[in-house]
C-alpha cells in the first residue's frame, strides 16, 4: 500500500431529506479541498443533489462517481461492493449510519447522534425504530473507526451500544464561511421580504418534537415586550402543536411562522435577530446555534446533550424547562449590554471551528485506518 490513499466518500445523503448531514458532508467535502494532501478523493453522488457543481471537482485529488443506488435502498447493499471492487479503495467513509454493510474495504462510519434510541417519540413508528436499532447495529458492528461531532454522542455510543472508547474519534463540526454578519442592506431587504420589524427574537430548525418549539412557545408567553418570535424552518404537519399552542395562548400577533426558508436568506435572517433562541432537548452536534454564532447574534440554548460544547461560555446556556428559559429571554431583551458582549463572544468562539479543521482531523482518522499510521 502506497502512501497516497484512495478513499471513497459517500456523500449519496446530501439532499434536502437529509439536511444535516447533507450540510456535515458539503463541509468536509470543502474543507478536503482546501487542505494540503496527496490522496485521492472518489465522492459518490445520487440523483439531483447539490454535488455535479462543487468547488471540489474542479481539484484533480477529487471525482465525482454518480450511482443509482438511494441513500436507504437495499440495492446498495449489492451494487456498492460491486462498485467497491472496481475502485479498489483504501478505505469508506460513511458520512450516515445506513450504509453498504459489508463488501467495502476498513469503512469508516459517522454517527451524528443516537437519538432514535435515547429521545422516545423521535421516530415515529415501530417500524422506523425497528430500521434505526438494526441499521445503526449493523453500522457500528463491522466499522474500523467511528466518527462523531461530540463528546455527548460519543458518552451515548459508549453507553448505548457498548461500543470501545478507543473506536471512537470526536471530531466537530463547522458553520459555512457563508454565516458571518451581514451587512445592514442585505439585513433590510430580508425584514422587506418576510415582512419583519426591525426587533425580533429568532428561532430556526425543524418542529420535530425533540426541538422544543411548544416549551419555546410556553416560555415567550411569559415574556413581557414588544418584539415578536420568529420560528422559521422547515413544517412537519404531524407536530402541530406549536401553532395550536399560539392560538390557545392568544400570542398570534406575537408569534410569526415562516416555514422553507432559502438557504441564502439564512444568514441574513440570524444577523438581524436581536438573539437566537435553541431549547432543543437533544443535538448530536447543534449547528443552528454555531450559525447563529457566527453571526453576531446572541444565542440562548438549551444545557443539555452537545450543546454546551458548542456553545460554551459564549451564550447563555439553560435548563430546557419553561421557567428558566423565559428568564433567560426576559433577560437578554432587557439587557442590551449583555447582548453586545454574548454577540462577541459568541463571534470569537465561531472562529474556533472551521470546515478545514475539522477535514484535517477526518483526515487524521483515515491516514490511522488506511495506512496504519
Amino acid at each position: 500500500m502506497s502512501d497516497h490513499l484512495r478513499i471513497v466518500l459517500d456523500a449519496r445523503a446530501t439532499t434536502p431529506h437529509f439536511p444535516g448531514v447533507s450540510r456535515a458532508t458539503l463541509g468536509l467535502l470543502a474543507g478536503l479541498a482546501e487542505i494540503e494532501h496527496s490522496h485521492h478523493v472518489a465522492v459518490l453522488s445520487w440523483n439531483e443533489n447539490p454535488l455535479p457543481g462543487h468547488a471540489a471537482f474542479s481539484d484533480p485529488r477529487f471525482t465525482r462517481i454518480p450511482v443509482r443506488a438511494a441513500p436507504l435502498g437495499l440495492v446498495q447493499q449489492w451494487t456498492l461492493p460491486l462498485l467497491s471492487r472496481s475502485l479498489r479503495p483504501d478505505l469508506w467513509h460513511a458520512p450516515f449510519y445506513v450504509r453498504p454493510f459489508a463488501g467495502i474495504p476498513r469503512p469508516v462510519v459517522t454517527i451524528y447522534d443516537v437519538i432514535g434510541r435515547v429521545v422516545p417519540g423521535a421516530l415515529p413508528s415501530p417500524r422506523s425504530r425497528l430500521f434505526f436499532e438494526l441499521a445503526i447495529r449493523l453500522s457500528l458492528r463491522g466499522a474500523a473507526q467511528i466518527i462523531t461531532s461530540s463528546a455527548a454522542t460519543k458518552r451515548d455510543l459508549i453507553a448505548e451500544y457498548g461500543v470501545e472508547p478507543s473506536c471512537i474519534s470526536v471530531i466537530p463540526l463547522a458553520a459555512d464561511r457563508s454565516f458571518a454578519p451581514q451587512p445592514a442592506t442585505a439585513i433590510r431587504a430580508l425584514r422587506e421580504r418576510y415582512a419583519l420589524p426591525p426587533r425580533y427574537l429568532l428561532y430556526f430548525g425543524s418542529n420535530k418534537p425533540h426541538k422544543n418549539q411548544p416549551l419555546l412557545v410556553r416560555a415567550f408567553a411569559r415574556v413581557q415586550t414588544n418584539v415578536p418570535l420568529v420560528i422559521a424552518g422547515a413544517w412537519d404537519q404531524r407536530f402541530d402543536e406549536p401553532k395550536q399552542l399560539v392560538a390557545e395562548l392568544g400570542l398570534s400577533d406575537r408569534v410569526r411562522f415562516i416555514h422553507d426558508v432559502p438557504a441564502a436568506d439564512v444568514p441574513a435572517l440570524l444577523s438581524g435577530a436581536l438573539a437566537f433562541v435553541f431549547p432543543s432537548r437533544y443535538e448530536g452536534f447543534g449547528l443552528p446555534p454555531l450559525e447563529a454564532m457566527a453571526c453576531g447574534t446572541p444565542v440562548i440554548a438549551s444545557n443539555s446533550s452537545s450543546l454546551p460544547e458548542v456553545v460554551g461560555d459564549a451564550g447563555l446556556l439553560v435548563e430546557p424547562e419553561v421557567a428558566p428559559l423565559a428568564e433567560a429571554l426576559q433577560w437578554l431583551v432587557d439587557d442590551p449590554v449583555l447582548r453586545e458582549d454574548l454577540a462577541a463572544r459568541g463571534l470569537e468562539r465561531a472562529c474556533g471551528f472551521t470546515w478545514a479543521e475539522t477535514a484535517r482531523q477526518t483526515l487524521a482518522v483515515y491516514e490511522r485506518v488506511g495506512l496504519g499510521s
